[in-house]
């Protein structure tokens, strides 16, 4: 299996919370309250702080 790029690994990954917090919310729980969705969005956020930084790094090499 290839590697896949951070942000196709991030664009996974934001589908994938946009599907839990759709599910919560047609359960009727609060978002803050469910733990699949909060344990997402920390990976969600990891990933965009990574891409930042890489990003960042890119623009100061040039």
């Amino acid at each position: 299996m290839g590697k896949i790029s951070l942000d196709e690994r991030l664009k996974r990954e934001k589908e994938k919370l946009h599907r839990l917090v759709e599910e919560a919310i047609n359960n009727g729980i609060p978002i803050i309250q469910d733990e699949a969705v909060m344990t997402q969005n920390r990976k969600v956020d990891a990933l965009v702080v990574r891409l930042q930084k890489e990003l960042g790094h890119h623009m100061r090499r040039k």
